[in-house]
């Protein structure tokens, strides 16, 4: 029984193998001559990020600030179902990415996080108690800021692509300062 176990495992690992399932970087690949030439002849091309760049909320703001972009905090809590769709779809669009990237700084809160501390209008306290403050309810829940750290408006939920797209270019584009989002989003669709 033992030789046939060990044949098993054996053969599955041939078979997982072949298969790829270990991803290409466990099997070395063969690179002829004139491949290894056009490799090295050719720039290495520099992808764009492919996930969002998040940072905690006071080097955030202070980033903010500093390159004068608008901040979307992204209370959030590990139990959250929504919160990892989120994570899993939107956030991982390219161009969800791409745009949040070039005008926002995004700043993750735990809103359940009690031994994580921040500094909000000179006060220091938990992450669970700046979610307080900010009103949030649910999660996952994210606050619009302007560059200064002013409020400019919370949203809740899971957001499709789509409409967190719609909602990234209200805000990144200075919209809200001349119309509700509704105005905005009937603007976009030629209704209005």
């Amino acid at each position: 029984m033992t030789r046939t176990f060990r044949f098993l495992i054996l053969l599955t690992a041939v078979i997982l193998m072949s298969a790829g399932a270990w991803g290409e970087d466990a099997v070395p690949q063969k690179t002829s001559k004139k491949n290894a030439k056009k490799e090295a002849a050719s720039p290495k091309e520099t992808a764009a990020p492919k996930e969002i760049r998040w940072l905690p909320f006071d080097s955030g703001l202070a980033k903010a600030k500093t390159e004068n972009k608008a901040v979307v905090v992204d209370f959030y809590t590990t139990w959250c179902g929504w919160c990892k769709k989120m994570d899993a779809t939107t956030f991982r669009d390219p161009t969800v990415v791409a745009y949040f990237n070039k005008n926002f700084i995004g700043v993750r809160v735990n809103g359940d996080a009690t031994g994580s501390f921040v500094t909000h209008e000179g006060e220091k306290m938990s992450e669970r108690q700046l979610t307080q403050t900010f009103g949030v309810r649910g999660f996952p829940t994210y606050w619009f800021l302007d560059s200064d750290g002013k409020k400019i408006g919370p949203v809740s939920g899971y957001q499709a692509v789509s409409t967190f797209t719609s909602l990234l270019t209200y805000i990144g584009a200075s919209h809200y300062k001349t119309m509700s989002y509704d105005s905005f989003v009937k603007k976009e669709n030629g209704k209005g």
